[in-house]
């Protein structure tokens, strides 16, 4: 394990994990919602249709950035990009802030493909559990961090106030890519030894060859499968909990605040937990037991009459998070062949972005037409179906 380098690689975890907790739970569905008039149902639009632009253009850069190899190039590109869509949301209209908000999810998600192809690159096949957790750990570290920069904003611009909601914009996006900077310095890349031109051709034949025969990996197809239905639900309930919160029990800002920090600390502990776990049960039990522990989260949540009961959903809720991203990656390495790491990377984030395509817009549709306990029943439903797909996935 190179650790100089598995450091860097996971300090871009704690920059782009601030940028999930604020940006998509936390203010960009308040902003929208609470200052411009929108509702669930285009919050989700938002971040269901740049989920679908995602899925359909990340094998291909997953399948370039092997080619090339020159991840860093993608990944310093496309972390600029979300950052400064983030920063102009809040000098736009409705329309616009909607737009801005798809650009920066869309660039988010696309810099995590590149990202993930980065693991095997920095680690052996014995500690890859154990690096990924560490990754995932840190990550919630720089959530933890960045709620505390945000306690310290709203203290002084108001916890309840549109001034303090907008300065956390420019505020998400410099703490982003500043802690990133650490990333781009110190990961390097080998130099490409073909040209640009022909490096593009080859990986629209690469994607063509492993969509043709993707059907001579079933462990992969069943992977897809269960991966699709986990994030579905996972991600519907990282866009909505602040407002499912504030929907049920009356939950303030500085109270979810709060939530979000012990949701951190519960993630964080539970990610080098389930690296250890995953290295010696292996990445498919560990996954199976993550999805039983977001079964009971979102039944406690389900039950939500009070903020205990909401914290205690929360804790779970973390715990199960980090869990799921820990084994995750662990487990498509087992399934993946060698140098065709990058290109099934590709193929997971296809998975999860088609299910952040629907997980979102149905959990805002039923929001808005039926009320929030039935957009929670089909989370539940999600996670059994994932959990019946794992059970196919063969793991070496």
């Amino acid at each position: 394990m190179r650790k100089k380098e598995v450091l860097a690689w996971s300090v871009y975890d704690l920059a782009n994990t601030a940028f999930s907790a604020l940006f998509v739970t936390f203010f960009f569905p308040l902003y929208i919602k609470q200052y411009l008039g929108g509702n669930e149902f285009q919050i989700g639009l938002v971040f269901g249709l740049s989920m679908l632009l995602v899925a359909v253009t990340v094998p291909f850069i997953g399948a370039l950035s092997d080619r090339r190899g020159r991840r860093m190039s993608y990944l310093i590109g496309f972390t600029i990009l979300c950052c400064t869509a983030t920063y102009f949301v809040v000098h736009s209209s409705l329309k616009w802030a909607l737009i801005l908000g798809f650009i920066a999810n869309y660039f988010y998600h696309a810099a995590l493909t590149v990202y993930n192809a980065i693991l095997p690159k920095i680690s052996s096949k014995k500690d890859v559990g154990k690096v990924s957790g560490i990754g995932v750990g840190i990550g919630y570290i720089g959530t933890f961090l960045s709620l505390l920069m945000t306690w310290a904003i709203l203290s002084h611009f108001g916890w309840e106030t549109e001034l303090g909601v907008k300065i956390m914009f420019p505020a998400t996006a410099a703490f982003f890519f500043g802690f990133s900077i650490i990333t781009f310095l110190v990961i390097r890349d080998k130099p490409a030894k073909d040209k640009l031109g022909k490096d593009i051709l080859k990986s629209f034949s690469d994607v063509k060859y492993t969509l043709a025969r993707i059907r001579q990996h079933k462990s992969l197809v069943w992977f897809l499968i269960s991966t699709f239905m986990y994030v579905n639900a996972i991600n519907a309930v990282i866009v909505f909990l602040y407002l499912y919160g504030k929907s049920e029990i009356g939950l303030t800002v500085k109270a979810f605040m709060g939530v979000y920090i012990l949701f951190s600390i519960a993630a964080a502990i539970g990610a080098l937990i389930f690296g250890k776990i995953t290295d010696r049960l292996g990445p498919k039990k560990t996954m199976a037991i993550a999805g039983v522990l977001w079964i009971i989260t979102l039944f406690v949540l389900l039950k939500t009459a009070s903020l205990t009961t909401f914290m205690i959903g929360g804790v779970l809720g973390g715990i199960a998070l980090g869990s799921v991203w820990t084994a995750m990656r662990p487990l498509l390495l087992e399934i993946a062949p060698k140098k065709k790491e990058g290109q099934f990377f590709g193929f997971m984030e296809l998975s999860d972005k088609f299910s952040g395509v629907i997980g979102p817009i149905l959990f805002g549709f039923l929001a808005v037409r039926t009320g929030y306990s039935w957009a929670i029943i089909s989370l539940l439903i999600f996670f059994i179906l994932g959990l019946l797909a794992l059970y196919n996935v063969k793991a070496r």
